[in-house]
């Protein structure tokens, strides 16, 4: 029975985590699942986020929602670091693709989208 409760307790404590810092934005420099370019156009800015991570069962919807979020989020902090404001990103403009490795069990995420100025 000792042994029964002290399971219980090592899977309760396991299954216990601590909440992410959001103060940062999702696609700072520290954050090792997110890579991103940004390649100036005349009309504003492309943005290339590729975005991974490992998940143990395969969520392509998460995943998805996830890249689209950091793809926005990163857009909206690259005109505020100009000094200037974009037009609002329509999901429906973001290109994305995923893909996943079987091996490391990491699925990942590559969105692209043009920013233009307003």
């Amino acid at each position: 029975m000792k042994k029964f409760a002290c399971a219980i307790l090592v899977a309760a404590v396991s299954g216990c985590t601590t909440p992410a810092d959001v103060s940062q934005s999702t696609w700072s420099a520290n954050d090792k699942n997110v890579e991103s370019e940004i390649h100036e156009t005349p009309a504003g800015f492309n943005i290339d986020v590729k975005y991974s991570r490992y998940q143990f069962v395969p969520e392509a919807d998460a995943l998805l929602q996830a890249c689209r979020s950091v793809l926005t989020v990163r857009a909206y902090d690259e005109a505020k670091r100009r000094g200037r404001e974009i037009v609002p990103i329509n999901e429906q403009e973001i290109r994305v693709s995923t893909g996943r490795n079987i091996l490391n069990g990491r699925t990942a995420c590559r969105a692209f989208v043009e920013a233009r100025w307003k």
